[in-house]
């Protein structure tokens, strides 16, 4: 029987915390429902399995499984994903923001450059991790009563962040998930940050906040080795006494053995030079190594298992996933973190395949695999959530919103962005529709008895917003909220990317051809740094090319991907294949920049002279 389908009012309602609550701040509400959210799939990476098997845990009937990567709100991204995948993730790990007061910039360096060079480098915003008044912890208060939701019985979470708000964090989880769930304060030291003439001792570590679901949780014991070998008691586990032992040989003698390794404990000394700054660099900010992430999913899930990551960035946690034979779930709000993240897995799913393909033998058979090599999921595929296709970056498109509007900007106000005709103005952010919570928020932030008014200036809203604004507006000022999509159809925030290409048929192959590429952005900023002479290829500003051969017209299925993983290597620009593989659909493309700006469209077939269109 079909599923009946989801409606956008459809309500979830969130099982009541098992911890005592805490800690309080101004404008602290519970969590007790939330509204479904609909996801739209955009883009499938990799090729599905055939013929079709039944995977496990919410992949459907007969539809073998597919890693997920979301675009969008992350709060509104959980909400979808209760009514498939409530008590189905086994391990999340979150690396959010750390209300650092730092506005965190991606550097961009132009394709092709040598690496010692500043030739051709680039920074674009990506977010801002300043927070007003108590908004940061309802902020993630919110988030993680729907990642417990989202655990299994016997799942984890580990929470990332710094001396910033760690003690904050703490009593946050202990009332989430209850403070008998606490498992670890792990701390992660590093030797690489610049200390500088500081009054205090240096902060050259992070904090990993470890809770269980339950006290049945997944815990898998990690080893590392030794900087030298060390001789320890031989020790056993005696079932009779119920504890460890000592070893003795037929004489009684105790043994002793030489121990290379140590279990790891909550102290980990692991370096982000080592490899995050080298072989892993993406230059994306606050991007974490793969050893961190690999070790936490080692010791919380096994093979098949599903990981989640909501704040995913540059992709770490997904992309140790992969590699090791975990399901994943990912979503991120920033459109720059997506492409980067869609970038990395595909590429490393062409390795994985590389690989298995070698291990195939001429006659059908094949070599034996290690058994330390995990199966891998071919397939991952893209989900916009509530149609997020007009801003890229949030923060660029406030600053052009208020321009549009004519808003005054406020300097260094914590919570409002601008003045418009004596009004207080508040920009909510673009990538997501306005909230109840929200409005709350705005009230609560007002100074009191101000009646000088709001103007709300966002990309549409929920049903009972109005509703909220009538509860709260106590004093009855005048409270405008503006749809931008309604309200100005006109907004054009930006010069999309331009590309000519051209498609080819001869002897049973198509041909793909990028003639040029122009990224009108791009070439704004280089002008800006005084380096348009920068570019002498356009390959030199495309980060990837994506190719559908047999595009359907609703889902982008990235099955040609062109994503060179070192800087000093281009895409290539020119691509064929036999018209045999993909008989159906029309050729898509599509073309990100190094600032992940896109061009997508349909390639119209050139025929050349005496070629035959029949097949």
């Amino acid at each position: 029987m079909a599923k009946s389908q989801p409606t956008q009012r459809e309500l979830f309602e969130v099982a009541e915390l098992p911890g005592r609550p805490m800690l309080h701040w101004h404008g602290k509400r519970p969590l007790q429902e939330i509204p479904y959210y609909p996801a739209q799939l955009r883009e499938r990476y990799g090729d599905l399995p055939s013929p079709p098997g039944r995977g496990a845990g919410g992949e459907g009937e007969g539809r073998p499984w597919a890693n997920r990567l979301y675009w969008g709100d992350n709060l509104q991204v959980m909400a979808h994903l209760l009514r498939e995948f409530r008590g189905k993730i086994k391990l999340i790990y979150i690396d959010p923001p750390f209300d650092s007061g730092a506005d965190y910039r991606k550097h961009v360096k132009l394709r092709g450059t040598s690496v010692q060079t500043d030739l051709g480098v680039l920074e674009e915003r990506q977010y801002t991790d300043i927070w007003s008044n108590d908004l940061y912890l309802q902020y993630i208060y919110e988030r993680l009563i729907l990642m417990r939701e989202l655990l299994t019985e016997d799942g984890s979470i580990h929470l990332h962040c710094d001396w910033h708000r760690v003690h904050h964090l703490r009593c946050v989880m202990d009332e989430v998930f209850g403070a008998d769930n606490f498992k670890n304060e792990i701390v992660w030291w590093y030797y690489n940050k610049m200390q500088g003439n500081v009054k205090r001792f240096a902060s050259n570590h992070d904090t990993v906040l470890y809770y269980a679901k339950s006290d049945r949780f997944t815990f898998n014991r990690q080893t590392e080795p030794r900087d030298r070998p060390v001789r320890q008691l031989k020790r056993a586990w005696d079932p009779e006494e119920g504890k460890l032992v000592n070893v003795r040989d037929e004489e009684g003698n105790i043994v002793y053995i030489e121990s290379t390794e140590r279990t790891v404990d909550d102290v980990w000394r692991l370096s982000m030079l080592q490899p995050a700054d080298t072989t892993e660099n993406l230059r994306f900010p606050t991007q974490k190594p793969e050893s961190l992430v690999r070790r936490i999913v080692c010791a919380s899930s096994n093979p098949g298992d599903v990981v989640a990551d909501f704040f995913v960035g540059s992709g770490t946690t997904l992309a140790v996933a992969q590699k090791l034979g975990r399901r994943w779930i990912g979503a991120d709000i920033n459109l720059g973190a997506i492409h980067t993240t869609a970038q990395r897995l595909s590429r490393i799913i062409e390795e994985q395949q590389a690989q298995a393909q070698q291990l195939e033998l001429p006659d059908g058979d094949q070599k034996p695999a290690f058994s330390e090599e995990p199966s891998f999921h071919p397939v991952f595929e893209l989900y916009n959530v509530n149609h997020y296709e007009v801003f890229k970056n949030a923060e660029e498109a406030r600053d052009i919103i208020l321009q549009l509007y004519g808003v005054q900007p406020l300097k260094g106000h914590r919570f409002f962005d601008g003045i418009l005709d004596g009004r207080w103005v508040k920009v909510v952010d673009l990538n997501r529709i306005c909230s109840k919570l929200d409005i709350q928020t705005i009230f609560d932030n007002l100074p009191p008895d101000d009646t000088r008014g709001v103007v709300v200036l966002c990309s549409g809203h929920e049903y009972d917003v109005p509703e909220v604004i009538k509860q709260r507006n106590l004093l009855n000022i005048p409270f405008e909220v503006r749809d931008i999509l309604t309200d100005r159809k006109d907004v054009i925030f930006k010069r999309l990317p331009e590309a000519q290409l051209k498609l080819t048929r001869a002897n049973g192959h198509l041909t793909l051809t990028i003639e040029q590429f122009y990224s009108p952005l791009l070439l704004q900023k280089l002008s800006l740094e005084d380096e348009p002479e920068a570019i002498e290829d356009w390959r030199q500003i495309v980060a990837s090319v994506l190719i559908d051969p047999a595009y359907d017209g609703e889902v982008f299925h990235a099955r040609i991907t062109d994503t060179p993983a070192r800087r000093d290597e281009l895409v290539s620009g020119e691509y064929t294949w036999e018209v045999r593989e993909y008989r159906e659909g029309q050729v898509a493309v599509k073309i990100v920049d190094v600032l992940d700006e896109t061009w997508f469209g349909v390639v119209d077939l050139q025929s050349e002279p005496g070629d035959s269109l029949a097949d």
